[in-house]
């Protein structure tokens, strides 16, 4: 039995220093959560299952978890993560325009009052999924809250942040970030955010008519000048697209939409990163556990000559 613990114990440690993982990525799940329980489950079931083979340390989810922001579509929103949480797979979620109250409930229009105020709105998210759900979350902006967050792994012998920004986020919550991304310099940093592409590839530049800051803006002043921040994930618009900028300190910056939520109600479609450090590529593609389907469009694609932090 000593024996047969030693093999496993070094069988664990060899796997999550292994140089190859996958960084799986869910676009927004707002419809499947409203009308097609199946494919959302399909998604988290397969990431549980394929948790060891893919060497998966964490899970992103870039926001929009929800349609509407009532008890029900929580409750089974709350109740498929247990998946996660039973594989003791750890998970950050970034907060959508749909995860709080500035959307009506059952409509597309913007719900009475404020809507700006009702952005920030988010005590049903908080309460569903609270802070002692986020294995990994080491600090937040406002406390008990993980509208802005961030949490901390290892994976392929390196340090990776992850840091969850509220939509078109508030100066405070932008300067936060900063911060955070200032004290952790050895760690390499990945900005996840319900809005920054465009479907076209271009860094959105307004605050989306209800928001604080302009994408473009927390782009220039808060993300391009670090040195470790490697890649921004978002959703919010249909379909795919990525682009790469120049950070400040010479860094490559890699932004990734991944949104489908227009077309069979998202199709269970899950954006998985494949890392190979040795290689130092970042394969992309968008692959559905329900139909057992892979894209074959420009949502598949290469990063090369990746160079990460120590």
């Amino acid at each position: 039995m000593r024996i047969l613990n030693i093999i496993l114990t070094v069988f664990v440690l060899q796997s999550c220093a292994s140089s190859k993982f996958t960084i799986p990525v869910l676009p927004d799940t707002q419809e499947a959560v409203t009308r097609r329980h199946d494919m959302f489950n399909a998604q988290l079931n397969w990431i549980a299952k394929a948790k060891d083979s893919l060497h998966i340390p964490i899970v992103l989810h870039v926001g929009d978890l929800v349609n509407f922001d009532t008890i029900p579509q929580y409750q089974r929103a709350a109740k498929a993560f247990e998946v996660l949480d039973q594989a003791k797979i750890p998970y950050a979620i970034t907060l959508g325009n749909h995860d709080g109250q500035a959307v009506q409930h059952n409509s597309g229009s913007a719900a009475p009052g404020n809507v700006n105020a009702n952005l920030r709105k988010t005590q049903k998210f908080n309460e569903y999924f609270p802070v002692s759900r986020f294995a990994l979350q080491k600090g937040r902006y406002e406390e008990g809250k993980s509208d802005n967050s961030y949490q901390v792994f290892k994976a392929g012998k390196k340090k990776f942040l992850v840091i969850t920004l509220e939509f078109c986020a508030r100066e405070g919550a932008a300067q936060w970030m900063d911060q955070v991304i200032k004290e952790h310099p050895k760690y390499n940093v990945i900005v996840l955010t319900h809005y920054h592409l465009t479907p076209k590839g271009e860094i959105a530049r307004t605050n989306a008519g209800y928001g604080d800051m302009k994408v473009v803006d927390i782009f220039d002043k808060y993300i391009k000048p670090h040195k470790n921040v490697f890649m921004v994930l978002s959703g919010h618009v249909c379909f795919s697209s990525h682009r790469e900028d120049k950070g400040t300190g010479g860094n490559r910056i890699y932004q990734i939409l991944s949104d489908y939520q227009c077309k069979d109600d998202g199709g269970g479609y899950i954006r998985l990163l494949d890392f190979d450090l040795k290689k130092k590529i970042i394969t992309a593609k968008m692959y559905s556990p329900f139909y057992n389907k892979t894209l074959d469009d420009d949502s598949r694609f290469v990063l090369t000559d990746v160079r990460l932090v120590k």
